[in-house]
C-alpha cells in the first residue's frame, strides 16, 4: 500500500463471524499498522482495539418469516449502519458472512461508491445459486472459506479469491484431546459437548430435545456433560432449560476447548459443526426452522443439496448424521446418536483430517493480503 492511510469498515453480524473478522482485522494491523477501521461486531472484534460501532447481538434474529416480524427495527439499525459508514468513506467495506444484512448495507454503499468486498460466500451451492448475477451488481471482491467455491464465481465479475477456513488454521490437523481434557479439568471423564446454538430461537428449539435426548441415552456417571458460554447472555437460559429437566450442564468458556476435549457433541446446524469436525469430534447434527418457513423453502425449491451441514457439504456425502425439521424428534435423535457413539471412529477420524487440511490457506493472513491485493487492482 502507499502512504495514504488505509480505511476499512467491517460488518460482522453474528457471533461465528465475530471470530473472522476479528482475524482479518489483526493481520490488516500487522500489515498496515496504521490502518483505521470502523466495524459492526462482538466481543473479538472489540479486543483487536477499533472502533465498534454497534453489537453485532441486535441482529441476534434467525428464520426467514422471524426476520420479517423484526424487520422495522432491522432496517432502522441498518440505516444508521450506513450512515456511520457513509460519514467514514472508507477505502472498502467488507461484509462478513450475514448476506441478508451484509448484501443490504453493500447496496446502499455501492450508490456512494465505496468499493465493496464479502467475507464468506453465502452458501449459493446449496440453495438460491442465481444469486451470483444479482450479488455482482453491488459486490466487487469476494473472500471464500472453501476451495471449491471459487469456481462458481467465475463467469461473473466477482473477483473471488480462497483465502483458507480461519479455524483450519486455529485449530491444529492433530487433536490432544488428553490436553484438552486436562485444561477443563475432565480427564479421567468422557465428555458430552451440548451447543444448540447462541441465538434465542436456537435455544428455545433444540435445547429441550437435546436434554431429553441426553435422558433417553441413560449415560453413566463416566459422562459429563457440558456445554459452552460462547454468548454469556444465554447462558442462564441454557442451565435453566437443562434444570427443568433435571440435568447439569457444565460450562467452559471456550466451545473449541470443549469441541478439543469431547468425546461426542450434541449440535445445533452452523459453523459450530465445522468447529467439532476440525477437533475431531464424533457428532450429530440437528437443525429446526419454523414450519412456515421450511414450507417456504421446499414449496419454490430452494434447496440444491440433500445434506445441510457443513462437514457433509465438504465430504460430499453424509459424514455425519443430521436429524431435522419433522424428524427431530427424541427417539430419532436418540437412535442417530446412539448409532455414531457405538460404531468404530478410525475411519471418520481420518477423513476429518483430509478435510481440515483441504481449508489450510497458503498463507496464515492470506484473506489480509487479499484484501490488499484487491485495493491495489482497484484504486
Amino acid at each position: 500500500m502507499s502512504q495514504h492511510v488505509f480505511k476499512m469498515a467491517l460488518v460482522a453480524g453474528e457471533a461465528s463471524s465475530d471470530l473472522i473478522g476479528a482475524n482479518l482485522i489483526k493481520d490488516l494491523q500487522i500489515l498496515e499498522p496504521q490502518c483505521e477501521v470502523i466495524a459492526v461486531g462482538g466481543k473479538q472484534i472489540k479486543a483487536t482495539g477499533v472502533k465498534v460501532i454497534q453489537d453485532n447481538e441486535v441482529f441476534s434474529v434467525m428464520g426467514l418469516f422471524e426476520v420479517l416480524k423484526d424487520l422495522p427495527r432491522l432496517l432502522k439499525l441498518k440505516k444508521q449502519i450506513v450512515a456511520d459508514i457513509v460519514a467514514f468513506n472508507p477505502d472498502v467495506f467488507i461484509g462478513v458472512d450475514s448476506p441478508d444484512l451484509n448484501f443490504a448495507i453493500a447496496k446502499s454503499l455501492k450508490k456512494h461508491d465505496i468499493p465493496v468486498m464479502h467475507y464468506v460466500s453465502p452458501s449459493v451451492w446449496a440453495w438460491r445459486p442465481k444469486r451470483i448475477y444479482k450479488m455482482q451488481k453491488f459486490i466487487d471482491g469476494l473472500l471464500t472459506l472453501f476451495p471449491f467455491e471459487v469456481p462458481i464465481y467465475q463467469n461473473t465479475t466477482i473477483k473471488a479469491k480462497f483465502v483458507g477456513h480461519p479455524l483450519a488454521t486455529q485449530i491444529p490437523v492433530n487433536i490432544d484431546k488428553v490436553a484438552a481434557k486436562q485444561a477443563i479439568g475432565k480427564v479421567d471423564k468422557n465428555i458430552l459437548a451440548v451447543l444448540p446454538g447462541s441465538r434465542n430461537r436456537e435455544i428455545k428449539q433444540l435445547m429441550p430435545i437435546f436434554c431429553q435426548t441426553i435422558k433417553q441415552l441413560g449415560l453413566n456417571d463416566q459422562w459429563c456433560i457440558m456445554s459452552s458460554n460462547v454468548n454469556p447472555h444465554k447462558v442462564e437460559q441454557v442451565q435453566s432449560i437443562a434444570a427443568e429437566h433435571q440435568l447439569e450442564i457444565q460450562m467452559v468458556d471456550s466451545a473449541t476447548l470443549l469441541l478439543k476435549a469431547a468425546d461426542f457433541a450434541l449440535l445445533g446446524s452452523g459453523t459450530v459443526a465445522l468447529e467439532a469436525m476440525l477437533c475431531k469430534t464424533p457428532m450429530v447434527v440437528a437443525y429446526k426452522i419454523s414450519a412456515l418457513t421450511w414450507w417456504v423453502v421446499n414449496t419454490f425449491k430452494m434447496m440444491q443439496l440433500p445434506y445441510y451441514t457443513l462437514p457433509n457439504v465438504l465430504h460430499g456425502d453424509f459424514l455425519v448424521p443430521e436429524v431435522m425439521q419433522k424428524d427431530l424428534t427424541v427417539e430419532k435423535l436418540t437412535v442417530a446418536c446412539q448409532q455414531v457413539m457405538r460404531q468404530p471412529q478410525e475411519g471418520l477420524l481420518a477423513r476429518m483430517i483430509e478435510l481440515h487440511q483441504s481449508l489450510l490457506p497458503e498463507k496464515n493472513n492470506q484473506a489480509a493480503l487479499a484484501v490488499l491485493d484487491f485495493l491495489e487492482q482497484t484504486s
